[in-house]
């Protein structure tokens, strides 16, 4: 029993095709060792938006011998007057591969038939995956494949890297025009250079050694710790966000947060707008004080760690102030009219042409809305 690893090296994945691609990976590799009679223990999955890879604990040497019986013809076309096998027999013996001798008779419901016992060797594992394992990388679900150069195989992003191991020995095969090998890349920043693996118990470690946090659960609980430490250097809070986290883990190898700033200008417009513009459209957490009021703060989560991470924080904060200016011209241009008459302009606005105008809808919602309210009224008394 020998540890497994897959890691396809790419470029750059959008987070939210990482985990459900991980997933659907792990689920098909141990299908397909299963259905090829190898057996295997507990599967791990590791990703960034460069690599995506699996390992699978106890992957046995080989797969486990088949043995089954094989009915043949009847007893009356396999055998002549005198008892002798007829072609028939030495046929079938032929084709399943046993001695003549070995054949036998059995009573069946339809009478006495020919079968024999056969046994299949069971292949090496190693020998085995070196199919199994390019089916796996080219079943992947992505929300969109892409094709690249002359290649007719699809991935979400191109790929540059296959390492593929069965405890210390390569599983050779190639998909898309790349070779598989022990060979990965570290952060393509900070250590670029080609890493050697030996053995899939060292993945996690050696990527570590080169700046990669592959381990997408450690990489969160590391963006969440570095981002509340960044937030109170001003005091502040980070906004709870979940989903936000979720998507900020699977941007970056190695979490390197900054605080930046905007003016404080910008605080007379609605929060939901000042979220929705840091959140949306940069992927920054937003910050509050202890009355959860927003701060004129933010936590931008980068991939590398800069020389100057202060030229950094001033950069992020040059483009939000710009997304706020946006934003702020936005809403003025809107509430400087009157809902009263942006309801009134739906006459202009069909939406059905036997139910009238989006006007017409507005007026039957506000009648349906007070008869409710009435019934609800009524009801309560």
């Amino acid at each position: 029993m020998d540890k497994l690893l897959l890691e396809i090296g790419t470029e750059e994945i959008p987070a939210g095709y990482i985990k459900p691609a991980l997933s659907a990976m792990a689920v098909d590799l141990t299908r397909q060792l299963t259905d090829a009679r190898i057996s295997c223990g507990e599967t791990k999955i590791y990703g960034t938006p460069r690599r995506l890879a699996v390992i699978i604990e106890n992957v046995a040497p080989k797969q486990q011998a088949l043995s089954e019986e094989v009915v043949g013809p009847p007893e009356k076309v396999a055998f002549d007057k005198n008892g002798k096998p007829t072609k028939a027999a030495e046929k079938f013996a032929e084709k399943i591969g046993v001695s003549i001798h070995k054949l036998k008779v059995k009573e069946m419901e339809k009478g006495r038939y020919l079968y024999a016992k056969r046994t299949q060797r069971g292949l090496s594992s190693r020998t085995l995956l070196q199919t199994i394992l390019p089916k796996v990388i080219g079943s992947v679900p992505f929300p969109k494949k892409m094709k690249w150069g002359s290649m007719h195989d699809t991935f979400a992003r191109p790929i540059h890297s296959i390492a593929a191991l069965y405890g210390n020995k390569i599983i050779p095969f190639k998909f898309a025009g790349v070779k598989s090998g022990r060979f990965m890349r570290g952060h393509y920043f900070m250590c670029p250079q080609k890493i050697k693996i030996d053995h899939p118990a060292r993945y996690v470690m050696l990527l570590k050694e080169a700046k990669v946090m592959a381990d997408i659960d450690v990489r969160k609980k590391e963006v969440k710790k570095t981002i509340d430490a960044a937030a109170a250097t001003v005091n502040g809070k980070v906004l709870e966000d979940d989903k936000l986290l979720d998507i900020v883990t699977n941007l970056v190898e190695y979490p390197a947060p900054v605080i930046g700033r905007f003016d404080n200008d910008f605080l007379v417009l609605p929060p939901e707008i000042l979220i929705t513009a840091m959140r949306e459209h940069q992927k920054y957490f937003a910050l509050v004080d202890d009355k959860n009021d927003l701060l004129p703060a933010f936590v931008a989560v980068n991939n590398t760690i800069a020389e100057d991470m202060d030229l950094v924080a001033d950069g992020h904060g040059r483009v939000i102030r710009a997304r706020l200016a946006d934003a702020r011209f936005f809403y003025k241009s809107d509430t400087a009219t009157s809902m009263e008459v942006w309801v009134d302009k739906l006459k202009g606005v069909t939406f059905q042409a036997k139910l009238g105008t989006m006007r017409e809808k507005t007026t039957r919602i506000q009648m349906l809305a007070k008869t409710l309210s009435d019934e609800i009224e009524k009801s309560d008394r």
